[in-house]
């Protein structure tokens, strides 16, 4: 009684493990298969296989098979359309299965009325009306391993390299994005100091011209500009400051501005050659610099998130609009600059493969 008892509870553990690990199916993975990068009808291919799995050619029997597993969800979607066109070529038709099979699919896909709502998921009424579940299975479906191994083994279309490329802009964007979150610039520190102000700028004269050698006067704090005409005061004390600019042979210039106390102040200066000396109260007008670290890092993070979105799009060669939306948030991105250069050239890449999208 024993013995059986415990055979009743391993069937019954193996029946749950099964149950279990069908329950476990990935759903993308019942509904799509990849071919060479492009998104097929798994059912549709199983059926094909099995049709000629024991003869050479498919019969007008097996044509009707095949069209009454399109009409399953009584909408004929952009990828069955694509799965029927890839059987045809793949697979040796006779002709009368060849014919009969044209010109059923064109005269029920004509004739019929589409409802607002269908239940098939390769339905583009459904990634309408579901756009970011869309999105995010194509995300998830394009980096699976499987296809990445496919992906790495086959020669890539132009399309797929614009997804690789706006791979790498993603992880330059993100980067770009946690330097400027921590203040990795070196103009956001170099100026900070604990209690005290700053000022910066460039001095130029008339024409324009930056003007090196330049005195700039503050306080006791004194200094020259570089040979780009800029300059840098620090250890600023109070809310206002009067700076001195003196050059032989241009007119003296004396401004009053307010200052931040514990920031960075921006000003501008140009100098009249031969010029008297003058005098200029600039206080409440001082510029400042935006936008800064702060604001452009979470910028620059979800722009490489879409950017990412874009690259699963052209990876897949589904979605042309989703592909170049991620090349345009990828300039954005910025990626130290190398991300941006990569999304235009993405993007290129992309109108020349143009065709090789689905069209909705």
């Amino acid at each position: 009684m024993t013995n059986i008892k415990n055979k009743i509870t391993d069937l019954g553990s193996k029946i749950g493990t099964n149950i279990q690990e069908k329950l476990n199916i990935n759903k993308d993975d019942e509904i799509f298969k990849i071919v060479n990068g492009r998104k097929y009808d798994r059912e549709l291919l199983e059926v094909a296989a099995e049709l000629t799995s024991k003869k050479e050619e498919i019969t007008l029997e097996g044509s009707k098979q095949l069209f009454h597993k399109i009409k399953d969800y009584d909408d004929y979607t952009q990828v069955e359309k694509q799965t029927v066109a890839y059987i045809r070529k793949t697979y040796k038709f006779t002709p009368e299965a060849n014919n009969w099979l044209r010109t059923e699919i064109r005269r029920w896909a004509s004739g019929k009325t589409r409802s607002d709502t269908t239940s098939d998921p390769t339905s583009s009424k459904l990634q309408k009306e579901q756009p970011l579940s869309f999105v995010f299975s194509n995300l998830k479906e394009a980096y699976r391993w499987d296809n990445l191994n496919n992906l790495n083994e086959k020669p890539k279309t132009a399309a797929q390299w614009a997804g690789i490329l706006l791979s790498i802009v993603f992880v330059l964007g993100i980067l770009s994005g946690i330097a400027y979150g921590v203040k990795w610039n070196n103009q956001e520190t170099q100026w900070s100091s604990e209690g005290l102000s700053s000022v910066h700028g460039t001095i130029i004269d008339v024409n324009g011209n930056s003007l090196e050698g330049v005195k700039i006067e503050a306080d006791d704090k004194k200094t020259y500009t570089n040979a780009q005409g800029k300059y840098f005061l620090y250890d600023l004390i109070g809310d206002q400051v009067e700076i001195k600019f003196t050059m032989e042979g241009y007119g003296d210039l004396n401004v009053w501005i307010n200052i931040r106390s514990e920031g960075t102040n921006i000003l501008e200066v140009e100098l009249e050659e031969g010029g008297i000396n003058k005098s200029e109260d600039k206080r409440k007008n001082v510029a400042e610099p935006w936008p800064p670290n702060y604001a452009l890092s979470p910028i620059f993070i979800v722009a490489s998130i879409i950017a990412l979105m874009g690259s699963s799009a052209a990876l897949l060669q589904q979605n042309f609009r989703m592909a170049v939306i991620g090349c345009l948030c990828g300039v954005i991105s910025y990626g130290f600059l190398i991300g941006s250069i990569l999304s235009v050239i993405a993007l290129s890449l992309l109108l020349i493969d143009r065709e090789k999208f689905d069209r909705a």
